[in-house]
């Protein structure tokens, strides 16, 4: 029985993510950018965040970008970016392929403090790193900025893995879509 229930809460946490989910093809960009995730309390990077370091790393190694763009500021403790930043380091990623932008506290300025940043650099087009869920949002919010934006979910990601965490992540992104549209900077 308790694997039936796992079997069933797993589905439905799914399925109530799908509609967050987006189905880009693949394609070469001007940039990839890794959207921010919490830290946790020991300022270490979360689930979430070490794989959107590795998701855009693989990306950048695989030739999508030559330029990775990690953005998220102290939204919730320290500042994401720099954190995600140092591991891109750890794992090989050039310096002078690496931006940051540390001041942004929600989804909304990553967009916007970000796109201001990529404009300077001549930037036009951009892959958007994150978990399934938060996909369609930040595509969306890039693409107001006047940027070309892509995104496509990774099939492995801890979403799908972990639904005991993933059922906060996307409840909280029903949220987030009423507050974008409700909102006039969410």
């Amino acid at each position: 029985m308790k694997n039936l229930t796992n079997a069933l809460f797993r589905n439905a946490v799914w399925l109530a993510g799908r509609p967050f989910e987006t189905n880009d093809p693949d394609g070469p960009v001007d940039a990839i950018v890794v959207l921010g995730a919490p830290l946790r309390p020991d300022g270490q990077l979360s689930l979430a965040g070490r794989e959107r370091v590795a998701e855009g790393v693989r990306c950048f190694e695989e030739g999508y970008a030559p330029l990775l763009v990690f953005t998220g500021g102290a939204a919730h403790s320290a500042a994401e970016a720099p954190a995600m930043a140092l591991r891109a380091r750890e794992l090989g990623v050039p310096d002078e392929a690496i931006l940051v932008e540390d001041k942004s506290a929600t989804t909304s300025e990553n967009a916007r403090f970000t796109a201001e940043i990529l404009r300077s650099h001549g930037v036009r087009s951009v892959w958007i790193v994150s978990q399934p869920f938060h996909l369609r949002r930040g595509r969306r919010l890039f693409r107001q900025q006047g940027l070309i934006a892509h995104a496509r979910p990774r099939k492995d990601s801890v979403q799908y893995l972990y639904p005991n965490l993933a059922w906060r992540w996307v409840a909280r992104e029903y949220v987030a879509w009423i507050a974008h549209f409700v909102l006039t900077d969410y």
